[in-house]
């Protein structure tokens, strides 16, 4: 959803209701202004109804605008024709008297106060309809600047929390990037540690927008205490999950990958992520890492398996979000992971900014970006 459709779906139905009343003010000049074009000879009773007739029907255009966006046509259409057949059997059935070829004092005075009567309701219909639209204007304008400052605000404190990262730690090096699809992502790439001990590891929290914002910043707290408390990476999961379960939504989780090392080599860890890829450089061949967790914030608290695994120099991993597997092409076919797979085994040799932009392009010529998309490269000398 665009952010103009979702503001105009969240508009408060008192300014609605008066937008509405706008329009119907502003198109009931209409109807006085076809009383003028008949010289004001028109019945009051076809003059009443020709001028809610006027001003109901664009309010129903208007509504059927709001309700349905795209797929308007579907109630232009009938709203229309019941509109031109409104006109028409009010004027076959109420018509207006043939204008007398001679007028006393007493039908020009008539006709004179019945034109100064639609002329000064045109005035009147103009000033309030300018007003309901001035008052909704004003009203939802310092609405929409402070969400767009609280946006802007949340972008700034997003693009601190997750920073590019290009960085080496002993035998390693690291690369990467994080795209957010709006604004705001929820996804976060993080390195924290030295050179014997380091953690590198990826969130994507469920949803779009400010409130996922939210929770992806205090997934990055909350680790960052805990990898400085000096716990080891197998209790990292379990406490994450037991720190973001009470403090989100309950329809919101997010999903954790991390490779760490230590004194006993390196560590993988996966909460419901998808799997991690490792490049071989003496093979040249790519595997998935896995291991069967559940997403974090699920339950209130949950074992999670972290596995030890094997690298030789020149071995690359790689940790992404969904977002690089979710773009879609034309016929509605995802870029999927073994398209991943072998774009990361075709680039897998190269520098790491290299293997990130061939990744990014890659998924971008297949499709839209409509989800965040993150990774994090990471290459043993």
């Amino acid at each position: 959803m665009s952010r103009s459709t979702s503001f105009w779906r969240t508009l408060p139905r008192g300014s609605f209701l008066l937008f509405l009343l706008g329009v119907f003010f502003i198109f009931i000049t209409i109807g006085f202004a076809s009383d003028i074009t008949d010289l004001g000879r028109q019945p009051p009773f076809r003059l009443a109804l020709g001028v809610l007739i006027t001003g109901a029907f664009p309010v129903c255009y208007a509504v059927a605008g709001f309700a349905l966006r795209k797929q308007v046509w579907k109630a232009m259409v009938p709203i229309f024709i019941l509109h031109f057949l409104s006109i028409n059997v009010l004027a076959r059935n109420l018509p207006t008297p043939p204008t007398p070829a001679y007028m006393d004092s007493a039908e020009i005075a008539r006709q004179r106060n019945r034109l100064s009567l639609d002329g000064s309701a045109i005035m009147l219909a103009v000033v309030l309809g300018y007003v309901c639209f001035l008052y909704v204007t004003i009203t939802q304008g310092r609405r929409y600047f402070r969400v767009r400052a609280e946006i802007e605000l949340a972008t700034e404190i997003h693009q601190v929390l997750v920073p590019a990262i290009d960085a080496k730690l002993g035998l390693y090096e690291f690369y990467g990037r994080s795209i957010p699809s709006g604004e705001v992502g929820g996804d976060l790439i993080d390195l924290a540690g030295s050179e014997e001990h380091w953690v590198a590891y990826l969130a994507d929290v469920s949803g779009h927008g400010v409130a996922p914002g939210v929770v992806m910043g205090m997934v990055k707290s909350a680790a960052r205490m805990l990898l400085t408390s000096g716990d080891t990476t197998v209790h990292l999961m379990p406490r994450l999950n037991e720190v973001l379960y009470p403090l989100k939504k309950p329809d919101m989780f997010a999903t954790f990958c991390f490779l760490a090392k230590n004194a006993d080599g390196l560590q993988v860890g996966l909460a419901g992520h998808p799997a991690i890829l490792h490049f071989s450089a003496r093979t040249g061949q790519v595997a998935q890492l896995e291991c069967p967790n559940m997403p974090l914030g699920i339950l209130p608290s949950a074992d999670f398996a972290v596995s030890q695994i094997r690298t030789e120099p020149g071995d690359v991993f790689a940790l992404y979000t969904d977002g690089f597997l979710e773009p879609a092409d034309a016929a509605g076919e995802e870029f999927g992971l073994a398209r991943l797979q072998a774009e990361f085994q075709k680039h897998g040799t190269e520098p790491l900014d290299v293997i990130c932009r061939s990744l990014q392009e890659s998924v971008a010529r297949h499709g839209a970006q409509f989800d965040d998309q993150s990774l994090l490269l990471i290459r043993g000398l």
